[in-house]
């Protein structure tokens, strides 16, 4: 599957957004935890989430250095581009 940054990225906020407060302002550059207040167990949800729309397996081992949804759309786009 050949994905484009710009439509992980979307979806992947679409899927932060159902997650997280009403009032939240997502973006691309908010931290997950640490702006928008995601406790791990929502970002392992945010994972399962995205792997479930993207049909991949997320490396668990990235998972300390996905920081904002930048950081997991890039790493989604690298999965995808396996």
């Amino acid at each position: 599957m050949n994905a484009d940054y710009d439509d992980v990225l979307a979806k992947t906020l679409a899927i932060i957004t159902q997650l997280v407060r009403e009032d939240a302002t997502i973006a691309e550059d908010v931290a997950l935890q640490a702006e928008l207040g995601m406790t791990s167990l929502q970002v392992m949800e945010l994972v399962l989430e995205i792997e479930d729309e993207f049909d991949i397996s997320f490396p668990l081992n990235r998972l300390p250095e996905i920081h904002t949804a930048r950081d997991l759309s890039q790493e989604v786009v690298a999965v995808l581009a396996q």
